[in-house]
């Protein structure tokens, strides 16, 4: 019955598993939203954050499809998500069974022309958290090096401040372009209206740049987070952390947290933070880097897990080990760009400095895990206390180190401090919480 929906996913692995990732273009696509919604939040109490954004993409392309042949069929077979296996990504599987199980994901079908270039507006599915927009662009010509520009996601009149990303897939066909846009609120939303709208800029070479502005009204209701009080402090490695609690959204699960502010340690990142259920099975939990609110160097910050919120299991517990973490008076580099020199680091050596640019840097470390990396920096300031942005990560690796190229933007005035965002370097022990 689904031979012709099969045989589409078996040659659809296949090809994922060939491809080769432009990863300079997935890194610069991200990294514009990224700035873009910094940019917009700058003088925001909360700012969000991505981890190994580019290596999340890029394991889109390179991991094998993971999901059932009866799953697979039934994605295949509504309408928009034809080729739906072939821009999610793969550790969102089970959420997304769910999701569609569930009808969360609505069907949209409008198209708007502009230039000659259409733009289908597939379907979408949308929570407090975000939102995943799926596409189709197609054209009487090639787009296969088009790029964004200012890509805005509006409910009614409001403007949703978001980070955006957006893939770099191997096309198909070069006239015709199949992908997501992937929104995360910079705070929790409370939709006012079902009315929403999203904005972009196509830009062909520097010269041509085509607008769309695509209105649409979803029918379903739009789902509320559930919500669970935990407020229970657990102590790792002398180091204390106040779980404050742990709220449910169809896309993604929001951990909030809180730091004792006479930790020794500065805590960087949860490297296997997951939610099970009485059965032991992983329903959520970060795998290819994480998202939240918060900064470097906050007190408070909210982690974002994958959810699978449509599932009710009778027990949930919250359990984490390999937690990254600095002493605070080693949590950074301290680099003078002029002199080419390290002033400060972490006495660890887990990272080792290979270039010092005018307005960069090189670094190599052994991976933190398989076929995954972080990136090892936000932003930083210089000697005047002014920010310096980091607009690109670029990373790539050999058979033994993990590299990174990082690209500082802003007034150098040195010494320049980059605290760590990640660093492979963990505190002993482990937790486990009942929340239900």
């Amino acid at each position: 019955m689904f031979e012709k929906e099969e045989e589409m996913i078996s040659k659809s692995k296949k090809r994922l598993e060939e491809m080769s990732i432009p990863e300079e273009s997935v890194n610069h696509a991200i990294q514009h939203g990224l700035l873009k919604a910094k940019a917009k939040r700058r003088n925001r109490r909360k700012s969000i954050w991505t981890i190994g954004v580019a290596v999340i993409l890029m394991l889109t392309f390179t991991t094998s499809i993971r999901v059932s042949p009866t799953f697979a069929t039934a994605v295949a077979s509504i309408p928009g998500l034809e080729r739906f296996v072939e821009i999610l990504q793969p550790e969102f599987d089970k959420g997304l069974e769910a999701i569609i199980d569930q009808e969360y994901y609505e069907p949209v079908g409008i198209s708007q022309t502009e230039n000659n270039i259409t733009f289908t507006l597939d379907g979408v599915i949308i929570d407090e958290t975000g939102a995943e927009i799926f596409y189709t662009l197609e054209a009487p010509y090639s787009i296969k090096n088009i790029d964004y520009g200012d890509i805005k996601f509006f409910n009614g009149d409001k403007e949703l401040v978001s980070s955006i990303s957006y893939n770099s897939p191997n096309q198909e066909e070069e006239n015709r372009k199949l992908d997501k846009f992937s929104f995360t609120f910079s705070d929790i939303e409370k939709f006012k209206t079902k009315d929403f709208k999203i904005k972009f800029e196509i830009m062909e070479g520097r010269d041509k740049t085509t607008a769309f502005e695509v209105p649409f009204t979803i029918k379903n209701d739009l789902m509320s987070g559930k919500e669970y009080k935990v407020n229970k402090e657990v102590i790792i490695d002398g180091q204390k952390i106040f779980i404050e609690e742990v709220n449910i959204y169809p896309l993604r699960v929001a951990l909030n947290i809180h730091f004792d502010e006479k930790n020794t340690m500065e805590i960087l990142q949860f490297e296997d933070i997951r939610l099970e259920d009485e059965k032991g099975e992983v329903w959520s939990s970060i795998r290819n880097g994480s998202s939240g609110f918060g900064g470097v160097g906050d007190l408070e910050k909210t982690y974002f897990l994958q959810s699978n919120y449509f599932k009710e299991p009778k027990e949930l517990y919250l359990k984490f080990d390999k937690v990254q973490a600095l002493p605070k008076e080693e949590s950074y580099l301290l680099i003078d760009f002029d002199k080419k020199e390290i002033l400060e680091q972490p006495s660890f050596g887990k990272i080792e400095i290979t270039k010092i640019l005018p307005g960069g840097l090189e670094v190599r470390y052994k991976p933190m895990r398989d076929n995954h990396t972080y990136s090892l920096f936000s932003q930083g300031e210089n000697e005047k206390g002014e920010d310096i942005y980091i607009p690109l990560q670029r990373s790539w690796k050999d058979v033994e180190y993990q590299y990174e190229d990082i690209q500082l933007e802003g007034n150098m005035f040195n010494p320049v401090k980059l605290p760590f965002y990640a660093y492979p370097n963990y505190l002993k022990g482990s937790a486990s919480i009942r929340i239900k």
